[in-house]
């Protein structure tokens, strides 16, 4: 049973990690790089979505077994998203 419940979780948090990064690149298409680079497509949500689960595919995510901690690991997991799309948001309102 705990097995299961554990694989239900890291499903979610796979979902959740693949739609937050998505609207975190799609909004920063549209916020930085649409501007400069006028000629690009408009990159749609789901799009985006796609795009960066090719990126994590180059992307490591080794951990070693004395570093790993799961409280750290899904607070960071959660937040970081929000928290790059916050910075890159303030950046976007200085810049235009």
């Amino acid at each position: 049973m705990e097995l299961i419940i554990a694989i239900i979780i890291v499903g979610l948090l796979l979902v959740y990690t693949s739609f937050s990064w998505g609207l975190v690149l799609f909004k920063f298409w549209g916020w930085f790089v649409l501007p400069v680079f006028e000629n690009l497509p408009v990159l749609t949500f789901y799009q985006a979505i796609g795009l960066m689960l090719v990126i994590g595919l180059f992307h490591s995510h080794y951990i070693t077994p004395k570093e790993y901690d799961m409280k750290n690991e899904m607070v960071s997991r959660l937040l970081h998203p929000w928290v790059a799309l916050f910075v890159g948001w303030f950046i976007n309102a200085l810049i235009f």
